[in-house]
């Protein structure tokens, strides 16, 4: 991977782990993430639109259906991270969530041929981040059971995860088309007009279950709280969706996110008082020490 795409990976790891943060402590429902989405396309759409309306003109019918099916597993991804923050802890369930998202992406990887193949490193590399992951949510070395998964919380997790696995595939087909595109001039462009896309369309999935609910009356007393995640969810995704353009494959990508998962680590025990175990510290280093492996790749 170039500088700048390790560079945009990073700071994005950095605005996933705070934004994760702060929605764990507002214990998000659809109506909270609905306003985060919505909060991202109102507030780029006037800054993102007028110099991508050109490239936005261009899209084919076949690019919109992939927005519209980006949105749908944006939408699965933030109403099972919602319920899943609802049951459980920041410093658990976040690893889980960031986890099997790639190890999905590196079985497609090696199914489909998605990409220039892994590198032996990056799959060793990959493997121990996955297994640092599966040891975060353990508070003792005893509690690695199959049991101890098989809950309300790691089901929604698994929700989200999956979710995640699903657009990020999905994103890097429709942005690499998006960047064949004549009205195409940036990386950085089709970024921002992709992810603008994208939180409209999450947005109006999300609020098709509100309707059917009658819970607008929620959205007056939570539209401050979803104000900071609706401004760093997208700008999370913008730095991905660029950092795509310069990675021979999505899973090095996915892979170096995990950068974040030591990060929301420390912030859900120094911020939310929750407990820290040797489990939990083997687990960080097995995750850095993957993070490494596909660094030196």
């Amino acid at each position: 991977m170039s500088g700048l795409s390790l560079l945009l990976v990073l700071l994005s790891a950095i605005a996933h782990a705070a934004w994760n943060l702060a929605g764990k402590q507002a214990r998000p429902d659809l109506a909270f993430f609905f306003l985060a989405s919505l909060w991202g396309f109102l507030l780029g759409a006037p800054l993102i639109l007028p110099f991508t309306w050109p490239l936005l003109q261009s899209m084919p019918v076949t690019l919109w259906a992939w927005v519209g099916l980006s949105g749908l597993c944006q939408a699965l991804y933030l109403w099972g991270l919602g319920q899943a923050y609802q049951r459980g802890e920041l410093s658990s369930l976040y690893p889980l969530i960031r986890a099997v998202p790639l190890l999905l992406l590196m079985l497609a990887g090696l199914l489909w041929q998605a990409g220039n193949p892994l590198s032996h490193a990056a799959l060793a590399g990959i493997l121990l981040i996955v297994l640092g992951c599966l040891l975060l949510p353990m508070r003792h070395f005893g509690d690695l059971r199959l049991r101890h998964y098989l809950n309300p919380a790691s089901a929604f997790a698994l929700l989200a995860a999956t979710a995640t696995a699903g657009y990020s595939l999905v994103d890097d087909i429709a942005t690499r088309a998006l960047r064949g595109l004549p009205g195409a001039h940036s990386a950085a462009e089709v970024a921002l007009l992709y992810v603008l896309l994208q939180s409209l369309a999450a947005a109006a999935w999300l609020g098709l279950p509100l309707l059917r609910q009658q819970a607008w009356r929620r959205l007056a007393g939570q539209w401050r709280s979803s104000l900071f995640t609706g401004i760093m969810m997208p700008l999370t995704y913008v730095l991905v969706v660029w950092a795509m353009a310069y990675a021979s494959h999505v899973s090095y990508v996915v892979a170096l996110r995990q950068v974040s998962i030591p990060i929301g680590l420390g912030l859900g025990i120094w911020l939310l008082g929750e407990p820290l175990s040797r489990a939990k510290l083997l687990g960080v280093a097995l995750v850095l020490g993957g993070l490494g492996l596909v660094l030196l790749d």
